[in-house]
């Protein structure tokens, strides 16, 4: 019973959890994290899965490309998480460009407009 109460606030003490990067398919992966009692902001952890996603795509060689992202605040009952779904692509390839995320955290694409 001890070692269960000690391994409880270990874990509460220990903060944000998650299961690190995760292959979703060819170049695509996703990374999730819940925060702890004390985080209640999921863009802070949004902001930290961020962080994470640069570094290991930095690690590769390659350039951050975010694909889909969700954060939700803490709430009664609830810690807050985030996700974030994203692509490690060379600095040259075509599908790195600008983009704009939108309400939904969807990654829209730029489209040029003829005038």
């Amino acid at each position: 019973m001890r070692l269960l109460l000690v391994s409880t606030i270990a874990l509460l003490i220990a903060g944000c959890s998650g299961l690190g990067v995760v292959p979703m398919g060819r170049d695509t992966y996703m990374i999730a994290k819940e925060g702890s009692f004390t985080t209640f902001s999921g863009g802070a952890v949004k902001a930290e899965l961020y962080q994470e996603a640069n570094a290991f795509c930095e690690s590769k060689d390659k350039q951050l490309m975010p694909v889909k992202d969700a954060f939700r605040d803490s709430g009664y009952g609830r810690y807050t998480n985030a996700e974030l779904q994203f692509r490690c692509l060379n600095e040259n390839d075509p599908e790195l460009r600008r983009s704009t995320i939108n309400q939904d955290g969807v990654v829209l694409r730029g489209r040029m407009q003829q005038i």
